[in-house]
């Protein structure tokens, strides 16, 4: 049925074409482009992802009756003797009392081994019907086959086995629509054809930027709402600080209303975590990963995304706000303020650029600054990193707009410096970002349009901002910790005593191996990209979390930052230039504290992605706009959309996406099944 609505859609988008007149137009290219896409997209369909169908249509069904089922507290298996045929696939039809998805490993006899075999690991799912087909590979004639159940805990009914089963024809809509939209995609952004060279309209295109905007914060938000429940929420549960403090404030305290266990102001060292937890049981006896300070609980996080989000909407509601929902307003925010930062940058310095250009390099940024990582693992964890990332691409932006003419604009000299300034109540060591805002008002200070006496009106909207915003964190830091610079992350019962962490130069080349460099691993398994366990010879304390890949492996293209110096002559704008090298050096440093201060986490990579990109996409947009050869142009945007592609992929690595839900894991092996369709 699927395939015929498909077929008659094409039918009909043909016979539009074919009797279009406006044959010029960007529509009628549009839709040709669509054509090609819908038409391609289904011959794969039809033909290589369904080439199993295809293999197996001359297979005779074997039935098998001769098995015995051993299933107790001890053996879990289904054993089948005496088969002595080739076998090409087998067939298994199972169901549960309970039980969604079975794990098991197929053993086997052939006549190359006498005895069984580990042929390797499955999941039968049992309402996704592909999973119930495997396709084997034996050395001559099966002889014995023996199924080995590793998640034993319900009552389990064999309805069928067969071997040599003729597959069904899967059409996949998911991947169909994928796949067409990636060819469309391909053929669109061509920097050769029609469409490619659209230029932006800055009149007419804002609608469209909104509508892909909203779309982006939609699709995104939706991975949020797949870890509803992946964080069970204990007792001592770190995922609940924000909901804590939100409570704290409306109370009218700063300490969290959280009971102390008296052991623990007992304790010499309450921050030393082996002697700690040699007493304390760690998710019975005490908060993990709060600020832990003269008896008291706190959070050490950035206290804006919780004025912003939690606060308001506790006081409005008198209910907590979910951490997943906390996390799709911080993607809007974030998603909005690259679409605003780069409309400013293409407006005021590349205005011919393409459209196209300009969305795409939209989604590039958004993916390298950490898009998929902070849907795929929506825990308050990442709001701060969110909110500062969005706040110091939003004050780059103002003060963008701010020095657009020959005088500075008043308002948006405070709009920039309202947001760099709230970065230090969300992520501190991301106010490293002024630098480049710095560079930006550098011209202006030279002819004394700031801090200056002609000048009194714009260097008070530029100074207010940061005093207003530091004498109230000041504050906030003495009436908690007794210092006003104590943000109190030292404080943090965690995995290490943070007062004594120190300064150890040689942490700084693994932060930057495992932060910029380090090769992933690659597989032909779902989501082809694999985390890697951290191996290091550094003989000391330090903290790492299983990583994705370094950060230019994962974005290619981005490797044109470090050369960023070499494009001076190709970037006209001195400031835009000096920009495009900064960040890099920008990024660099903030890599070195994150190592320094934190450890070596995925989440971390959005601290510094964005300045990365913002570099590189400085670089692209001078060669895109350039007279360099075309095929280079190509070459550009596809790096630009491998990277996009690695990042989307990274979303299904994220920590405990669909990892404790079954429903949530019958989604995951949705997605495996769609594009591992050789299985």
């Amino acid at each position: 049925m699927v395939v015929a609505i498909v077929i008659l859609l094409i039918i009909l988008l043909n016979l539009f074409l074919k009797f279009n007149h406006f044959k010029n137009n960007y529509s009628y290219v549009f839709l040709k482009y669509l054509n090609y896409a819908v038409i391609i997209a289904l011959l794969l369909e039809c033909f290589l992802f369904n080439f199993r169908f295809w293999q197996s249509v001359f297979y005779q069904k074997d039935i098998l009756n001769n098995y015995t089922i051993t299933f107790n507290e001890e053996n879990n298996y289904i054993e089948i003797l005496d088969i002595n045929k080739k076998v090409n696939n087998i067939y298994l039809d199972i169901t549960s009392d309970k039980e969604l998805i079975l794990n098991y490993n197929l053993f086997y006899t052939d006549e190359a081994n006498e005895l069984y075999f580990d042929a390797g690991k499955r999941d039968y799912i049992m309402n996704v019907n592909k999973s119930h087909y495997l396709k084997v590979n034996p050395s001559g004639n099966i002889k014995n086959i023996k199924i080995e159940i590793n998640n034993y805990n319900h009552n389990y009914k064999i309805n069928e086995i067969a071997i040599n089963s003729r597959l069904p024809f899967y059409f996949n809509l998911l991947r169909y629509v994928t796949v067409a939209l990636f060819i469309l995609s391909i053929f669109v952004i061509n920097p050769q054809n029609k469409l490619g060279q659209i230029k932006y309209d800055f009149k007419y295109h804002k609608i469209i930027n909104a509508i892909f905007i909203i779309l982006l914060t939609f699709i995104f938000s939706i991975g949020t709402l797949f870890n509803v429940k992946s964080y069970t929420v204990k007792k001592t549960s770190q995922y609940s600080q924000y909901k804590n403090l939100a409570r704290a404030i409306a109370s009218k305290d700063l300490a969290l209303d959280l009971e102390v266990d008296e052991r623990l102001n007992e304790l010499p060292n309450p921050y030393d975590t082996t002697y700690r937890d040699s007493i304390l049981n760690r998710y019975n006896d005490y908060y993990w990963d709060y600020a832990f300070y003269n008896g008291k609980y706190y959070s050490y996080f950035g206290i804006v995304p919780c004025l912003l989000t939690y606060l308001p909407f506790y006081l409005i509601m008198h209910q907590d706000l979910p951490n997943n929902i906390a996390i799709s307003i911080g993607i809007f925010m974030y998603i909005i303020s690259i679409f605003s930062l780069l409309y400013t940058l293409i407006k005021r310095y590349y205005p011919k650029t393409s459209y196209l250009n300009y969305l795409l390099l939209c989604v590039f940024m958004a993916f390298a600054g950490g898009l998929a990582n902070f849907s795929g693992e929506p825990t308050f964890y990442n709001l701060p990193i969110i909110m500062g990332v969005s706040f110091a691409l939003l004050g780059l932006n103002f003060y963008l707009l701010a020095t657009s003419g020959p005088k500075l604009k008043g308002k948006y000299l405070f709009l920039g410096s309202l947001c760099f300034a709230l970065i230090a109540g969300c992520r501190p060591q991301l106010l490293l970002s002024f630098i480049l805002g710095i560079v930006i008002l550098f011209p202006y200070l030279k002819k004394k349009e700031l801090f200056s006496q002609k000048s009194l009106k714009n260097t008070l909207l530029l100074v207010m901002p940061f005093i207003v915003i530091a004498i109230a964190l000041m504050s906030y830091n003495y009436l908690r910790f007794g210092s006003v610079f104590d943000f109190g992350a030292n404080y943090n019962l965690t995995t290490n005593d943070m007062t004594k962490r120190g300064f150890k130069i040689d942490r700084i080349p693994l932060g930057l191996y495992h932060f910029l460099f380090a090769p992933t691993k690659i597989s032909l398994i779902f989501p082809f990209i694999n985390s890697y366990a951290i191996n290091t010879s550094y003989l000391g304390k330090t903290i790492y979390e299983k990583m994705y890949g370094g950060f230019f492996f994962m974005n290619i293209i981005c490797l044109l930052s470090l050369f960023a110096p070499k494009f001076k002559k190709l970037i006209k704008e001195k400031n835009l230039s000096l920009i495009s090298i900064l960040s890099v050096i920008v990024a660099i440093l903030i890599i070195i504290f994150d190592t320094e201060a934190a450890g070596i986490l995925p989440r971390y990579i959005a601290d510094f992605g964005f300045l990365i990109a913002l570099s590189t996409i400085i670089i692209l947009l001078a060669l895109l706009n350039s007279n360099i050869n075309k095929d280079i142009k190509k070459v550009l945007i596809g790096l630009i959309m491998a990277s996009i592609i690695y990042n989307l992929l990274t979303f299904f690595l994220a920590r405990n996406i669909f990892a404790n839900e079954d429903i949530l894991r019958l989604i995951y092996y949705k997605f495996y099944y769609t594009f591992m369709f050789w299985l």
